[in-house]
């Protein structure tokens, strides 16, 4: 009986959708971008076994009222490359005001985490290298095919420059870190000195070990799914079964002058349960803070 309560408990907390409001301090963001509205989110999973199908469509009503400036997802839109097609509507339905971006992740490509890899991977120190084919490449064409049916421009090891106000702002976003895919060095060469924020797309928040000081300011990931499982620990941080190989379970970092969000996700993965570690999507406030003053402490929300 206890079993049966506890397996119904982390169905229904896999579907029990919050939205977070959170500032994220960043210094040196320009006064004329101090309170842009970003909503991130992560991980849908779209066609994973389980009951993704209803939080991606909780995603879509909540994020509709949200009304943010910009919208940027950060990877494993899909399972095992499932299609998103059932959910392009309501994606296209999501307005911002200044656009709505994605990368990939390693479920997008088909590709799951092996314990050899995930070891070649720690004694590496950085992603694994694979080679550019032309499975990838029609992937790759397919998510940016669909995708730009609902209005969201993917960035795959590219850069895209937007006006905001008087304002030049970058958003980056790289191929999955990881697996391999991703290209630092092309999307390093696409920087504009310019640009009063760089933001940073990354399926997995690792890449940030691997940025030189001062290349962008913000970078949003994803990736852990906060743990999905999870351990309450009174008087401590609860302990997460799994944060896929990262240091970066969720909530905000700062690492090389960047200041780091990584969420906890929407869907799930491989079971379809969670517990103590909501789905959520974040709406950041950016705020602006001296250049280099250390932002204020602002972790994920603690308990579920």
């Amino acid at each position: 009986m206890v079993g049966v309560a506890a397996t119904g408990y982390m169905l229904f907390e896999a579907q029990w959708l919050r939205l977070v409001r959170r500032q994220l301090e960043v210094p040196g963001l320009p006064p004329g971008l101090d309170g842009l509205m970003v909503l991130h989110a992560s991980d849908l999973h779209a066609g994973a076994p389980g009951f993704n199908t209803r939080v991606i469509r909780k995603f879509i009503e909540t994020a509709r009222s949200a009304e943010p400036d910009v919208i940027l997802l950060t990877g494993d839109l899909t399972d095992k490359k499932k299609d998103l097609t059932p959910f392009i509507e309501g994606l296209g339905s999501l307005s911002a005001r200044h656009g709505k971006f994605a990368c990939l992740g390693n479920h997008d490509h088909g590709l799951r985490k092996t314990v050899i890899e995930d070891f070649v991977r720690r004694l590496a120190g950085r992603g694994l290298h694979r080679p550019v084919t032309g499975q990838k490449k029609r992937t790759v064409s397919t998510m940016r095919g669909m995708l730009a049916e609902a209005g969201v421009r993917l960035l795959e090891n590219e850069c895209i420059t937007a006006k905001i106000g008087s304002d030049v702002v970058q958003f980056c976003g790289i191929d999955d870190f990881n697996y391999g895919y991703a290209d630092l060095v092309s999307v390093a060469g696409q920087l504009q000195s310019s640009a009063g924020l760089r933001i940073l797309l990354s399926h997995s928040p690792d890449v940030i070990g691997e940025l030189q000081r001062g290349s962008f300011q913000v970078v949003l990931a994803g990736h852990t799914h906060g743990g999905q499982i999870c351990v309450p620990n009174p008087g401590s941080d609860k302990i997460m079964l799994s944060t896929s190989g990262s240091n970066y379970g969720e909530g905000q970092f700062q690492v090389n002058g960047a200041v780091m969000h990584v969420s906890r996700g929407v869907g799930t993965t491989l079971v379809p349960f969670r517990f103590f570690s909501r789905p959520e999507i974040t709406l950041l406030e950016l705020r602006a803070i001296p250049a280099g003053q250390t932002p204020a402490s602002n972790p994920a929300a603690s308990g579920l």
